[in-house]
């Protein structure tokens, strides 16, 4: 093909041909090693080179390779995805570009999860009930609503039907694991089956763990945590193209932790016996029948349920949190001609209850909350073949919110328009070119609006302060949505067959995300004046967030030879031009494996590399260094034999026992982990 400009170009592509109908149906054909297919992520099954977006897939067998204790471990490898709060996995969570938090929203089998509380973790599946884990990197509010300006995480369980063998009725596995960090048990097994129409599947675990040693031997007291979760799915396909499913899972976490697990116990941060119970019940349904292009249809009813119970040890107090959720989901996915329509309507409802214990401390506890937040929403997203090179994605969501603080008798409404527009141009076999811009939205949260009661007290001093000084929350509830504008270009090349037997794919997103109405925690107020003798404490509306980056990936595979390349990096000012706090220092990971023994033995080894931090506020002082950790890892899962059905992982993690922090954590994280787990499958 002749290279012209882009703008050029694509006015040519305009004037060509439209493409078939069937050229939808023959995306998920012939999927490459490197190319995987999304399944809930973007709302419809599609391959990750045909869209716009800035996509990673975590699959089964990377679960496996990296024996993560966490979700947000899983993701840590990947460009401009970093995980937060520190090395308690039951606490950790997950950045994307420099966004945490509310800001990256989490869903599970398609059910929102809309858990957030302080400092509380809010990601409670074992990953090893997960069989993949995809993310947007980037706003996606035109088909989420509320709370993806940074991005989202879709976790995906497993089912029967995805592991049994073509042919088997009934399997299950059992798997043991053991880490030599924290000494960690991980105990983990399933049963399921296939009878005629039905399926059914039972997955449970159980983690125990003491307390985690950083880098040179040291220790991070009140870091162990037992962990024990559990799924069951059944299945009912009563005709071809019909499928109705029920779930259910649970979690529930025993640790003795500081109130903030991101840091150490001080005079601020007491430590707590927390037990965290975590419950959903989800019923799908789906309709697509073979010969109808216009009847793609899913259905989702859940209920989420989240309690915290917290028994503040050191100040003979009993807390309570609890959360509850109920929504729905309807999309279908039509196809016109050259066009594929998806649209659906959706809507939740989340409650939170809170006691705030103040024995000992009267009138120096945040008060109670009792509150609900209403949400429905609306979309539309177009896919248009405008030739057999180019593709136009429009998309817009309309979403109406409502909070209310019983307790207070007051409330607030809002709503939001968040529309998307993306381009796509394959301009050869081997590259695509794409643009996309999006608008999306967070709402406030209850909390946030309607916090009232103490945050903290500092305690008498003689001759200065008598009585002390004790901060409060003023609520604010006129707070407004934070505002995401986002800008992507997109190049995605895809190779084959160039020295043999291989594959080559490189993939550059380039972004500027910029976020309005950016809600932050401040203290203000402060006594004749004083730094740190704050008065008062809200969540208020400051400036402009500009975010602006890239990642770079890149794998080959030669034979039974793998390399893998990430970089990312994001920087983030406000509109004067002043760096922002909680942005990442950039991040270089290269990943190289081997298979032997006709693929039944693969060992390899990841080099990470994170810079400097020194893109911070002139009144931060702090600068983060640089480290670079070495980590190795072997799987053996013979394919026949006497051992088949057998797969064992063996992995060292952080080899040189590096003492590391990452950029605004206040705690160093895990040193040297050896990991070893082997499991069964019958």
């Amino acid at each position: 093909m002749t290279k012209k400009p882009l703008v050029i170009a694509m006015a040519i592509a305009l004037s060509s041909t439209a493409i078939s109908a069937e050229t939808f149906a023959q995306q998920a054909e012939s999927v490459a090693e490197f190319d995987e297919v999304l399944v809930t992520a973007t709302r419809i099954s599609e391959k990750a080179s045909d869209t716009s977006r800035s996509l990673v897939v975590i699959g089964e067998e990377e679960l496996q390779q990296l024996q993560p204790a966490s979700v947000a471990q899983a993701l840590k490898n990947e460009a401009n995805i970093n995980v937060s709060n520190g090395p308690r996995a039951s606490s950790q969570g997950i950045e994307i570009r420099g966004l945490g938090g509310q800001r990256v929203l989490q869903t599970i089998d398609g059910a929102r999860q809309s858990t957030t509380s302080g400092h509380r973790g809010t990601y409670f599946m074992d990953p090893e009930l997960l069989k993949s884990v995809e993310v947007i990197r980037g706003p996606a509010s035109s088909l989420w609503g509320s709370g993806a300006i940074g991005g989202v995480v879709a976790l995906n369980t497993k089912s029967a039907r995805d592991m049994l063998d073509e042919g088997d009725t009934f399997g299950g596995y059992l798997k043991q694991g053991f880490e030599t960090n924290g000494d960690k048990i991980k105990t983990s097994g399933a049963i399921y089956g296939v009878a005629d129409k039905f399926d059914w599947l039972i997955n449970g675990s159980y983690n125990d763990s003491n307390n985690i040693k950083m880098g040179n031997d040291q220790t991070l007291e009140n870091s162990g945590s037992e962990r024990t979760s559990g799924l069951m799915k059944f299945g009912w396909e009563p005709s071809e193209g019909q499928r109705l499913q029920f779930s259910g899972r649970f979690s529930d976490t025993d640790e003795l932790v500081p109130s903030n697990p991101a840091a150490e116990v001080g005079r601020s941060v007491p430590l707590i016996q927390r037990k965290t119970q975590d419950k959903n019940l989800t019923l799908d349904y789906g309709l697509n029948p073979t010969q109808n292009a216009y009847l793609d249809l899913n259905g989702t009813l859940y209920w989420n349920g989240t309690d915290y119970d917290e028994d503040r040890v050191t100040k003979g107090q009993i807390d309570s949190t609890e959360y509850e959720t109920i929504g729905f989901s309807v999309n279908n996915s039509s196809i016109f001609g050259a066009t594929r329509l998806v649209y659906g309507i959706d809507g939740y409802q989340d409650t939170i209850k809170t006691v705030r214990d103040d024995s000992g401390q009267a009138g120096q506890r945040p008060e109670d909350i009792d509150g609900k937040t209403t949400v429905w929403g609306a979309f539309a997203k177009a896919e248009i073949g405008l030739s057999d090179t180019l593709s136009l994605e429009v998309a817009a969501r309309y979403d109406t919110f409502e909070n209310e603080s019983i307790n207070l008798g007051e409330s607030s409404d809002d709503n939001a328009l968040s529309p998307s527009l993306g381009l796509v141009w394959k301009t050869t076999d081997w590259l695509t070119l794409s643009a996309r811009y999006d608008e999306a939205f967070r709402a406030p949260s209850i909390e946030e609006m309607y916090s009232t009661g103490t945050h903290y007290c500092i305690p008498p001093i003689p001759g200065f302060l008598p009585n002390g000084l004790c901060n409060t929350f003023e609520i604010t509830p006129d707070l407004q949505a934070e505002k995401a504008k986002n800008k992507e270009i997109k190049v995605d090349m895809r190779f084959s067959n160039l020295a043999g037997n291989d594959e080559l794919a490189i993939t550059l997103n380039v972004f500027r995300n910029d976020v309005d109405d950016f809600i932050e925690q401040s203290v203000s107020n402060p006594l004749m004046g004083i730094p740190g003798l704050e008065q008062t404490t809200s969540w208020d509306n400051v400036d402009e967030a500009k975010l602006t980056g890239f990642e770079f990936s890149t794998r080959y595979r030669y034979e039974q030879t793998r390399l893998m390349l990430n970089y990312g990096q994001t920087e983030g000012k406000n509109n004067s031009g002043e760096y922002l706090t909680n942005i990442p220092a950039k991040k270089l990971v290269a990943d190289l494996s081997q298979a032997v023994m006709q693929g039944d033995v693969k060992f390899g080894t990841r080099i990470t590399y994170v810079a400097d931090q020194e893109q911070m506020p002139e009144s931060y002082g702090e600068v983060y260094d640089s480290y670079k950790l070495w980590d190795v890892y072997m799987a053996w899962e013979p394919a026949m034999g006497t051992f088949e059905g057998l797969r064992v992982d063996f992995a060292i993690e952080n080899i040189g026992d590096e003492e590391y922090r990452q950029a605004w954590q206040n705690l160093y994280d895990q040193g040297r982990n050896f990991k070893l787990s082997a499991r069964y499958n019958f």
